[in-house]
């Protein structure tokens, strides 16, 4: 083959479709036909009321399309197809391309179109989908399920549940867990789960104690036993265990048991010891015992992004271990400091909250304190308690919030009414400005504590937020200062300043925004999810968004959110320190593509945000 018709092939093939398609022998003759074409500025590549006969490659440059009129309805540039569409018409173009600066070209004559179009799924596949439906095949091609971290308990299931009424004795007990050759079985009353019976409580509670075998099950059961929904991640049923020192959880779907999970299928399934983090987590009875686990964080994060576990899996895993260390710094505290005198509640803010972390996180958290509170009698305690727990999470890797939003700070550790006080004033009352800064604690989850203050607090915030809709223009308003990092030619705009220069921040320019996008929605529907895709489910059934659009916007955050942390695997990797920044030079093709796509969908969602919720403000 030619140098000339190979280094034509070798462009073709860094992109979509070809790139799909690079072994089809049938390239080398299409290739040989190709004829390159030149174009100055403002010259037509499909010229108004002309037939077109060719497929366009944008080698370089950049065009526009134009409907009637004249209309702009996009802009192309390298890399990027058109023409498909009249070829599939017979040559006849309802849009006009025109150069809007020198370009070269390359002319696919509407024969070899045809024939791939025809014989190859992959190739007739690019252009039959719409570029969102190609950012969900993206997205679904980088994915799968891997870890006990990501894999939900109903996959750890191995058979249906066993289960004996609550008045069957203990000898039919002992003889059905035989005979099924199970460790647990579940008590049921009247069609309800009322109870677990395991091979331990055999032991511990009947034939330790001496009882009759006559006795009903009844008596020595766990009432109410500790469950998981079959949605739940398995990462979530191992900080149950390891909290409760319980080795078997029954697994519900629809209030009806679907089965038992044990740790004995826990340990089956754990291939490659990341979950066990979180079991060290509970056992460090130092803080040099925390430290050395923090620095093992590395190496879960990788191997969780090397094994191509998707953003959701990562986040919620990440997000696991952040709340371990957490919870494990508060009992710790509370040995030192002793009990606390009122109940209180520590809470994550952001990410944590949202279940959404990443390896490259600060602290953002705060107490709700019991309305008993005094500051005079329980100040001190309060005070020592959350320095010295933020203080060691900062030690432990989860570095200190810039902005100071902190337990440690006493702004943000109040009563609870003075918490509602506070989110009254702010929804009551928006400032734009203020806003920005504290739309954070709207994503506030309980982690330690009575987590009923928390749940309060949540309820407060929603019923606020449904007697004073304007508040949403607000949050609206602020949900578009971050725009995605695409200019008008859908050419990356990059952050232009210091270090960074030739970067753009993936979070702030690409997830920030959707998340400020769904938070919005999710406070108007009432959602009491915090989650962004768990958000995005109750705004779709609530109807507050065209049907695909929430669909679409979680194949963005997938999309953007794959690229940042493959990008800081690679930093980790590398020996430097995870970061947001990416030089879009270091992308592929692929990446490249499918970012400016989910870019496109978050820009036009902040639109939509904007007419939507575009009430007066004063």
């Amino acid at each position: 083959m030619e140098v000339e018709l190979s280094e034509i092939l070798d462009a073709l093939c860094q992109h979509a479709p070809f790139e799909e398609i690079a072994d089809d022998p049938q390239l080398k003759g299409m290739v040989s036909e190709i004829e390159i074409q030149y174009l100055r500025a403002g010259e037509w590549a499909i010229a108004p009321n002309t037939l077109n006969e060719v497929l366009f490659f944008i080698r370089s440059g950049a065009v526009e399309v134009l409907h009637k009129e004249n209309t702009l309805i996009r802009r192309m540039n390298e890399g990027e197809l058109f023409g498909y569409a009249s070829l599939l018409r017979g040559g006849k173009s309802t849009q006009f391309m025109r150069t809007i600066e020198d370009s070269l070209l390359y002319r696919i004559p509407a024969k070899w179109f045809l024939k791939l179009y025809a014989e190859n799924d992959h190739f007739s596949d690019f252009f039959e989908l719409d570029r969102d439906v190609r950012l969900r095949t993206a997205v679904d091609s980088q994915s799968s399920d891997i870890s006990l971290m990501t894999t939900p308990v109903k996959s750890l299931l191995r058979r249906p549940p066993i289960s004996i009424h609550a008045n069957a004795n203990i000898r039919m007990a002992a003889q059905t867990m035989s005979e099924h050759k199970v460790s647990s079985l579940l008590i049921i009353e009247q069609g309800e789960l009322v109870g677990i019976l395991t091979d331990r409580d055999l032991r511990t509670r009947a034939v330790a104690q001496g009882l009759d075998y006559d006795t009903p099950v009844a008596h020595i059961m766990t009432r109410d036993p500790l469950v998981m929904d079959s949605g739940d991640y398995a990462s979530e049923a191992v900080l149950k265990m390891m909290e409760r020192n319980i080795h078997h959880l029954p697994v519900m779907k629809n209030d009806q048991p679907i089965g038992v999970i044990s740790t004995g299928d826990i340990v089956q399934k754990e291939s490659h010891g990341s979950v066990y983090l979180i079991s060290d987590i509970f056992k460090q009875t130092s803080i040099e015992g925390l430290q050395a686990i923090s620095r093992k964080m590395t190496h879960t994060f990788t191997q969780l992004v090397v094994a191509d576990a998707n953003t959701q899996m990562i986040g919620n895993a990440m997000s696991h271990i952040g709340t371990a260390f957490v919870k494990r710094l508060l009992k710790l505290a509370e040995e030192k400091f002793g009990p606390p005198p009122v109940p209180y509640c520590f809470v994550a803010l952001g990410s944590q909250a949202r279940e959404e972390q990443t390896i490259s996180t600060d602290q953002d958290n705060a107490l709700i304190l019991s309305d008993q509170y005094d500051e005079k009698i329980h100040g001190d305690y309060f005070e020592s308690l959350s320095q010295w727990v933020c203080q060691n999470l900062d030690q432990c890797g989860y570095t200190l919030c810039s902005g100071d939003i902190m337990a440690s700070n006493i702004r943000w550790r109040q009563p609870l009414e003075q918490w509602k006080a506070n989110f009254s004033e702010w929804i009551q009352q928006p400032k734009a400005e203020a806003l920005l800064r504290l739309s954070i604690f709207f994503d506030l989850r309980g982690v330690y504590g009575d987590k009923s203050l928390a749940n309060q607090l949540h309820k407060h915030i929603l019923a606020q937020t449904k007697q004073h809709p304007a508040f949403l223009t607000f949050m609206a308003r602020n949900a578009n200062q971050r725009k995605p990092p695409l200019g008008f030619f859908r050419q990356f705009v990059l952050d232009g300043s210091g270090k960074q220069s030739r970067t753009f921040n993936l979070k702030e320019r690409g997830i920030a925004p959707i998340i400020d996008i769904v938070r919005v929605h999710a406070l108007a529907c009432g959602s009491r999810k915090l989650n962004t895709l768990e958000r995005l489910e109750d705004i779709e059934a609530a109807g507050l968004l065209l049907k695909g659009r929430a669909k679409d916007l979680a194949l963005a955050l997938e999309m953007i959110g794959m690229v940042r942390i493959k990008h800081q695997k690679d930093q980790l990797e590398a020996g430097q320190v995870a970061n947001n920044h990416v030089d879009p030079e270091n992308l592929s093709a692929f990446e490249k593509r499918h970012l400016r796509d989910a870019f496109d969908i978050v820009s036009r969602q902040q639109e939509f945000l904007r007419f939507r919720y575009a009430g007066k403000r004063n």
